[in-house]
């Protein structure tokens, strides 16, 4: 569990705050494509109002980037952070559940696995409280590799602010991105995870191993 809470501190405390700046490095690269026109202009004709506009539209299309490579952070992020559970659940199976002479056997290394020898102990996964929080993560995690697909219609169901890009809100009309084909979200479009449901997931996986302790406390 160390490791679920290291993971997501760092991602939180040194990671992100990089990007802090943004919007201030946006208006700089604006006050600089701003001088550069005004510089590499000469004619007494020229309208400035459509330099100050060409101006701006270059600091928001590097607010827009930068924030596009922060969100592919975020959303790599919690797709490490399943595959780190899973990686978690088939250590715990290989080393708690099955026997020594299968922990190697390739066929036996599944979650399907671990949650049929659970049941065979009257342990079902599947209602601890942590549950609907980790198939969340699932979701998001297999959204995040494939884009389009079965993952992200189910995840649109529970999630559809997932769905939403808050940086364009930010800059026009609130634009309601449920119903858009996802097509690249490993490079932070699309879909649009926050450090808090970074947090949350972290929590949840905290959570579920409190919870599978306890349910074999109680088995024995």
């Amino acid at each position: 569990m160390h490791q679920i809470t290291i993971f997501v501190e760092n991602i939180e405390g040194r990671l992100l705050p990089t990007f802090h700046d943004i919007e201030s490095e946006a208006e700089k690269v604006q006050e600089q494509e701003w001088n550069r026109l005004c510089s590499s202009c000469s004619s007494p004709d020229i309208d400035l109002a459509d330099l100050a506009e060409k101006a701006r539209d270059a600091g928001i299309d590097y607010y827009m980037m930068v924030s596009g490579v922060k969100q592919s952070l975020l959303n790599v992020s919690a797709t490490s952070l399943y595959h780190l559970f899973e990686q978690q659940l088939l250590f715990f199976l290989r080393r708690e559940i099955l026997h020594q002479s299968e922990e190697n056997n390739i066929d036996l290394i599944k979650i399907s696995i671990l949650k049929e020898r659970c049941l065979q102990h009257n342990i079902d996964v599947e209602i601890f409280s942590s549950w609907q929080t980790i198939n969340e993560m699932r979701l998001v995690a297999n959204t995040v590799k494939h884009a389009e697909g079965k993952s992200a219609i189910d995840l649109r169901k529970i999630r559809p602010d997932l769905f939403r890009n808050p940086v364009l809100e930010k800059f026009g009309p609130k634009l309601g991105g449920n119903f858009r084909c996802l097509y690249m979200p490993l490079a932070g479009e699309d879909l649009y995870l926050s450090i808090e449901d970074l947090k949350k997931y972290g929590r949840a996986i905290t959570r579920f191993w409190d919870e599978m302790i306890s349910a074999m406390y109680e088995r024995n």
